[in-house]
Parts: structure tokens; sequence; C-alpha cells
């Protein structure tokens, strides 16, 4: 009796190890068949409902993804934290403390203006509405901010570009304006102040539910999410690249050093020695392609001539060839 119990033991030992074993096996069937792409969180909504499903649907190969702060992201990837082979990023900045040991070579291909959204049903929505309109000087929108009662919100400065933004604005908007150096306490408090501080994905959810009367938003963003919002004069919305000299006179002080005003343009590149190389590149690819790039177009996004960072001779031939279509 001992001996069958001991013989059915044993086999049912092997049999969990055998199913073990095969569930790790479709495990890095998957990965490495899967594009695994980490991008900040204002890249949500065209990667996840368009961009992510068609590149599957063209390419066969599957797809996930890790949204946060660019910066926030970056960080992840250094440390080891999550294994993306792709990462899409606000700025070149992110991407920069990546070099060279996880990429060597990146490609902006898009720009993101800088809006202010506002809540329709708020005390001061009328004045903003009017703003909106032409009805009030465009001035009249910083001095709006700047009174008490006013609930602001924005994204954290030390790891989320739109965050930085945000505060590099309202300083070109002060030099553009001439208008008082102090109206940038009044509007922020000081710029890491917890009160104004959320999650990317969360100032939508707050200002559609009235909790905030402003928030911080990209041009995408709002078209995404059907917000009322403020278009910015390209002097101060860093979305236009030929204006990158403008964009620069000002910055933010951050923990990490000082982070000069630069276009907001959107850069994809791949990660190193993670999984699925090929799926990754597949991704960067289909991006690049005029069907990811329509996409891209179809949500907001400002499409401008490619940026090569890292030199031609980085780039795998079939996606230099796909920037020159």
């Amino acid at each position: 009796m001992v001996h069958v119990t001991s013989r059915i033991f044993v086999s049912l030992i092997v049999l969990l190890s055998l199913t073990f074993s095969s569930c790790n096996r479709q495990s890095d069937d998957t990965s490495r068949h899967t594009a695994y792409v980490a991008f900040a969180g204002s890249l949500a909504v065209v990667n996840d409902q368009e961009v992510g499903p068609a590149f599957s649907h063209a390419t066969g190969y599957g797809y996930q993804s890790h949204a946060g702060g660019s910066f926030g992201v970056a960080n992840l990837i250094l440390s080891q934290e999550i294994s993306p082979n792709v990462f899409e990023s606000v700025g070149l900045a992110p991407i920069a403390k990546l070099d060279p040991r996880f990429t060597t070579w990146a490609i902006g291909f898009a720009t993101q203006p800088l809006v202010v959204a506002y809540s329709p049903q708020g005390p001061f929505s009328a004045k903003l509405k009017a703003i909106a309109d032409g009805k009030l000087p465009f001035s009249t929108l910083f001095t709006i901010m700047a009174q008490p009662g006013f609930h602001l919100g924005r994204t954290n400065p030390e790891t989320d570009p739109q965050g930085q933004a945000f505060i590099i604005m309202l300083k070109l908007a002060v030099q553009r304006y001439h208008l008082s150096p102090t109206l940038m306490t009044s509007i922020l408090g000081h710029d890491d102040n917890p009160e104004q501080i959320f999650a990317e994905t969360a100032l939508v959810s707050r200002l559609q539910a009235g909790q905030l009367d402003a928030a911080s938003a990209f041009l995408p963003q709002a078209l995404q999410n059907h917000l009322h919002y403020l278009t910015l004069p390209d002097e101060i919305n860093l979305g236009n690249p030929t204006m990158a000299d403008i964009y620069a006179t000002q910055g933010v002080t951050l923990k990490q050093g000082r982070q000069v005003g630069t276009p907001l343009v959107l850069y994809v590149c791949p990660v190193k020695g993670t999984p699925s190389p090929e799926a990754g590149l597949s991704f960067i690819r289909y991006l690049l392609s005029p069907a990811g790039k329509a996409l891209y177009q179809k949500n907001g996004y400002q499409l401008i001539k490619p940026r090569i960072v890292g030199g031609t001779q980085s780039l795998p031939a079939d996606i230099y060839a796909e920037l020159l279509q």
C-alpha cells in the first residue's frame, strides 16, 4: 500500500513539474512575441486604444504597455523594475538617462502642445470661456488662476515633463505679457505644491468631476477626453519646434538639476537587453509608418519631420528607410 501511494505521489510530482515547465515555456513564448511598450501617461489613449491593437492586427505580435510620467518610467527601466522593449517619452531628457546602457538612438516624430483645460461648471468657467472665445484678453487667464479659491491641477515636475512644461509655460507667460513675477507664487504656491499635484491620469477625472477649476493638459488629451480648453499661443505652449530658442529662455530647477524649456517632442527608442527586441523594433517600425503616424495625427498630435538622435548609422536600415518615405 505504501509502495502504491509512493508511486502515485511521484507521478503527481512529475505531472506538476511538466505542467509548470509548460506554463513557463508559454510565458517565455509570449514575451518573445510581444511588444512591451512603456510610455508617458498622456499617450495611453492613442497607444492602448488605437496603435497597439492596429499593430497587433498588422504584424501578429502581442502588445502590452506601462504608462507613467516619462522620468518616472525612465527610472523604472534604469532600476530594471520593468523591462519594456520600447520607450516613448515626452522630450529627450528621459531617454538621455538610458543612454548608453539601455539605448543608443531615438527618433522624434510628433509634438503635443500644452493647453489649459477647464471645468465648464466651475465658478470661474464663464470668464475662462470668455477668454477662449476671445472676449477677454488672453493675459486675464493668469490673473484668474491667481485668485483665492481657484483650484488648479498639474502633474509632478520631478517625474513628469508635463509638470515641468506647465511651470515653464507660466514663466514664459510672465515674460510675454509683462506680468508681475509674484503672480507665479500666487498661482502655484511653490513648484511641488501637494495641493495641486496629481497623477496625470487623475487630472482628467478630477476635472470632469468638477473638483478642479482648471488643469494642465496636452492638446491630444483635451481632444480625446472631450475637455473644454484654452489654446495657448505658440510662444508659450512649448509645442512649436521652430520656437526652441524662446522656450530655452526659461526653465525649472529640480532635484536632479535644472531643466530648460524645450519643445514637447515625442521620442521613441528601443530598450536593449529586454525580451523580444524584434517585436519592439516591429512596433517602432509600425509607429513610424504612414498607418501609425495617421493614428497619432487623428488623435491630435502634430507630426513633424523625424528627428534622429544618435546618428543614422545607429538605426536599423529598414527603420531609416521608413523615415525617408
